[in-house]
């Protein structure tokens, strides 16, 4: 592969990823925060990340995928149990999770 290619491939990336940023920024006067276009844009982001979680918890890729699958399952219960129960606190309940994971996976 030559450096010219590669070159041309950063620029038209760096292209591509500017115009979609400008063309959200001039649509985004025209939406409102309440409309249903928005909503919609907010559900599928939040399907999108959910997504990406479940991928990691179920078929982790590299040094997580040598842990058990349970493990990882109760650490994110706790996670979740920790962030509801504390007022939505999300560093109390990543710390705490991570703890649960890193005791759990030591000893079981």
């Amino acid at each position: 592969m030559s450096n010219q290619f590669i070159y041309l491939s950063i620029l038209v990336a760096t292209l591509g990823t500017y115009f979609c940023r400008a063309f959200g920024v001039f649509s985004a006067k025209n939406i409102k925060a309440d409309s249903q276009i928005f909503n919609w844009i907010k559900c599928v982001s939040i399907a999108v990340i959910s997504a990406v979680i479940a991928r990691i918890i179920l078929f982790p890729v590299g040094v997580l995928s040598e842990t058990d699958t349970t493990v990882r399952i109760i650490s994110t219960i706790i996670l979740l149990a920790v962030y509801f129960s504390f007022k939505k606190n999300v560093i109390l309940a990543l710390i705490t999770s991570a703890i649960c994971f890193v005791l759990l996976n030591h000893y079981l």
